[in-house]
Formats: structure tokens, C-alpha cells, sequence
């Protein structure tokens, strides 16, 4: 984190005002104040983590694979009968991704679905959400998938099952 002599002013003064806001979170915030203010760079990447980081492509993807579930269920919703019995409902379920893996896209999936109020056809809460294992590769297999479906909202059942084997 590169940060100039105001910067560093600044950011202090505002965990000075944090500090007293919130006694109970006192030490966590004197310490990130000596951090900045005595410029300790190891310690300022730590403090950088906490911020985060997505791209806009990866947050595009995340929309993608949001979509991409919406389509899976409209499409299973719409296929005869007879059909969608060859398919467990519970396989178009979203998952969600890894908080142990994955924290940053899982956190996103919450901010999209319970701040923004997007997705709610999925009904679905992102803080709900959390799948054991990390399920970025798997999503971005099942994307180019249902990518190259010709219509994404109108699957077969081939295609919806290519799109969950992927």
C-alpha cells in the first residue's frame, strides 16, 4: 500500500476517531494507527487484505454464473414432465462459493444478492450460501457450457445436463 505523508495523516486521524467510536474494537484499531503511522510495509500488506479486491471480470463472472442458475431453472421449470424427472432438482440449486476458499466471490455473491436485491428469482440469501469446496473451476466449466447453448433461457435437457457434468 502506497500511501504519501497526508495519506498516512489522514488514515491515523481516522482510526483516532474509530478508537474512540468504538472502545470495544480499541487495541485492533491503535494497532493499525502505529502500523500506518510508522510505515511497517509487512504489516501494511496485512492491512491491505482486509480491503479486497475484484476485478471487473471476475465480478462479471460471478453475474454470469448467477445467471447462468436463473437460466438452469427457468429451463428445468419449463421442460415436460416426463423430462425433468431424469434430473434431481436439487443438482440446479446454487451453492454458492467457498468462504474457506473462495471468501472474496463468496462475500460478492452476498453483496449482489442481499444488497443489491439482484437474483431473486434464485431465492436464494448469500449469507445462506457456502459450499464446502471451492466451486470457482467448476463454475467457469459449467459457463462455457451453457455459453454455447444457442438459447440460454429455452435449455433441453442434453444441454442442462452437459451444463451440470461440465
Amino acid at each position: 500500500m502506497n500511501m504519501n505523508h497526508a495519506q498516512r495523516l489522514i488514515l491515523s486521524n481516522q482510526y483516532e476517531i474509530l478508537i474512540g467510536m468504538h472502545p470495544e474494537r480499541a487495541a485492533h484499531y491503535r494497532r493499525c494507527q502505529t502500523i500506518i503511522e510508522r510505515g511497517y510495509c509487512l504489516e501494511l500488506l496485512e492491512l491491505e487484505k482486509s480491503f479486497g479486491h475484484l476485478t471487473e471480470e471476475t465480478c462479471r463472472e460471478v453475474h454470469s454464473t448467477l445467471e447462468m442458475y436463473h437460466a438452469l431453472k427457468v429451463s428445468y421449470e419449463n421442460l415436460p414432465a416426463t423430462e425433468a424427472q431424469e434430473i434431481a432438482a436439487n443438482r440446479l440449486e446454487y451453492i454458492g462459493y467457498s468462504r474457506g476458499h473462495e471468501k472474496e466471490l463468496a462475500d460478492y455473491v452476498c453483496f449482489v444478492l442481499d444488497e443489491e436485491g439482484k437474483f431473486a428469482a434464485l431465492g436464494k440469501s448469500g449469507k445462506a450460501l457456502d459450499a464446502e469446496l471451492a466451486m470457482r473451476d467448476k463454475y467457469q466449466r459449467m459457463l462455457a457450457a451453457w455459453q454455447e447453448c444457442p438459447r440460454h433461457y429455452k435449455l433441453s435437457i442434453q444441454e442442462i445436463r452437459k451444463i451440470l457434468n461440465a
